[in-house]
This record gives C-alpha cells, sequence and structure tokens, in this order.
C-alpha cells in the first residue's frame, strides 16, 4: 500500500523504532522490529509536504492541503509558519511566541560521539528526555549539566565548541564510522581523553547506545552504506535513522529520511542485494 513517509523514528527507551507514514491526511506507524522481513521501495520522486512538528508536544501534524514541495524542502510555506522553530535561536531577535516559550524551559548540555575521534557538542529539551540523543546516532554520550533555559545551556555548548568540539557530524561520517568493526573499549577511552581535554572539572558517566540501537546486543560487523539501490533484508539494527539490515550474509545500511515526503511501498519480500564489499582505510 502506498503511503507518503513522513519521518523515521529511532529506539527509545524500550520502545522500538518505527517509520511514520501518511495516507488519506492520516498517520500510522510502522515499527521495525528485529529481525523482520523489510523492503521498502520509493514510488516516483513527486515529493510532498511533512506536514508540521508541534515542539510543546512533541508531535506531528499532517499537511492540511496535501502539498508537494521542491526536493530541498520538506515542508511547505505554512507548515514551516506552524512550526515556527528556528534551531539557530541564539542568532536572531525575530522569534515566534511558541518557540520563545520553549526555549525558555529548561534544557540540557551533552557531548555525543560518534568514533573516529569525533564530539560534538549540544543542547537538548529536558522535556525530551534523551531523545535527541537517540535522534543522532550518537555511540557514546555524557550529559553535563541542566540548565533554566536554552539560552543559558547554550553559552556552555559555545564554550565547548570553541575548545575544539564540533557542532554537527554529516551522515557520511557516521555511515563511515559503522562500516567498520567499532571496539567500544578503545572508543570509550578516547572518547575518555577528549572529555578530559576540555578540564570541565566535573564527574562525567560515559553512557554507550550501541547495543541499544542492536536492539540488546551490537553485532561487530562492517556495515556497507546503500544510496538508492535495493533496500531488502532483515532487521538488524537502527542508529538514529540510519537502518542496519542483513542481506545476503552482510550487513547493509540505509538513511531513511531520504525518503521523507516521498510515497514509497513497504512490503516483506526479501531480494538479494549483490554489492562488491567496500575497501575502508583505517587510517
Amino acid at each position: 500500500m502506498e503511503s507518503i513517509l513522513i519521518v523515521a523514528r529511532p529506539i527509545v527507551k524500550d520502545n522500538p523504532a518505527y517509520i511514520l507514514l501518511q495516507k488519506d491526511n492520516k498517520f500510522t506507524k510502522y515499527f521495525l522490529i528485529k529481525d523482520e522481513p523489510f523492503c521498502i521501495e520509493k514510488v516516483d520522486n513527486t515529493r510532498y509536504c511533512n506536514g508540521w512538528y508541534d515542539i510543546t508536544t512533541h508531535n506531528n501534524h499532517p499537511c492540511e492541503h496535501n502539498q508537494k514541495v521542491d526536493g530541498k524542502y520538506s515542508c511547505c510555506f505554512s507548515c514551516r509558519q506552524k512550526t515556527a522553530f528556528n534551531p539557530a535561536f541564539y542568532n536572531t531577535n525575530e522569534i515566534s511566541d511558541v518557540p520563545a516559550k520553549y526555549n525558555k524551559q529548561e534544557h540540557s548540555v551533552y557531548i555525543s560521539y560518534f568514533a573516529n575521534g569525533m564530539a560534538k557538542a549540544g543542547i537538548m529539551s529536558d522535556s525530551r528526555g534523551i531523545d535527541r540523543i537517540y535522534e543522532q546516532g550518537a555511540l557514546l554520550y555524557v550529559i553535563l549539566a541542566s540548565f533554566d533555559t536554552a539560552e543559558q545551556a547554550h553559552h556552555l555548548e559555545a564554550k565547548l565548541i570553541n575548545k575544539g568540539l564540533k557542532n554537527s557530524i554529516t551522515k557520511k561520517q557516521k555511515e563511515t564510522t559503522l562500516s567498520r568493526i567499532i571496539d567500544v573499549d578503545i572508543e570509550k577511552d578516547v572518547f575518555g581523553s577528549i572529555l578530559s581535554s576540555l578540564n570541565l572539572d566535573m564527574e562525567l558517566e560515559i553512557n554507550s547506545n550501541l547495543d541499544h540501537f542492536f536492539y540488546g546486543k551490537y553485532l561487530a560487523e562492517a556495515v556497507t552504506p546503500l544510496s538508492d539501490q535495493l533496500v531488502s533484508g532483515h532487521i538488524v539494527a537502527v542508529v538514529g535513522r540510519y537502518l542496519i539490515i542483513s542481506n545476503n550474509n552482510r550487513l547493509f545500511g540505509f538513511w531513511l529520511d531520504k525518503l521523507n515526503g516521498y510515497k514509497v511501498n513497504i512490503t516483506k519480500k526479501i531480494e538479494t542485494i549483490d554489492i562488491e564489499p567496500m575497501q575502508v582505510s583505517l587510517f
């Protein structure tokens, strides 16, 4: 059955990952269950509005007019206005009442780690728990402190970035990390060294998400990225929005958000993926 893919949600605590789909202006959830057969195919290249997101309730809402959008946009102008959230709020004085109120709520500062020495600083609303960290696919993380407002949290975030932490990690960097086997103990040591170099003068607990993303136990195998090829196999993991499937005795990864706004067909058929193994440099 054709549906518009709105967004992919990661595994959160004990709740499985799912894909939010829209048909006839109604949402349904397709849950991504470990070991289940899964195949997703894009119907055509027409992109539709993803609707709007209510930052006060953390819920998605369908586009009232089911608008088609240019490929570079995820939402129509009307839905962007309804969402009204500017993540770079600290760089502008033009901010509407809803996000202004949201930013006055408690926010925490975190440092997330993606292996290969890549660590980023960020802030997240306490009302969402650590969902933000799960969405980013962070392999390791620490939470530094909670502040009364987003602006206060941003001051510490900015200091950390000035000390050398990144403010973003690309999809390419994330999939490259997963294209080799990750030694969690080694990466914890590297992350610990990065934290020590920041001279934060606070006790920090390093948390790992790898087992969480792999439904209980990290499967230490290299993952080959897929672009627009066939996406079919048995579900192994969901790292943020990066779906990992098993096919032809190998693991493959696909960014589900590549299909945001497009009509898709999801079935349980398995078709063999036959791609030459990647040659990954360790240096």
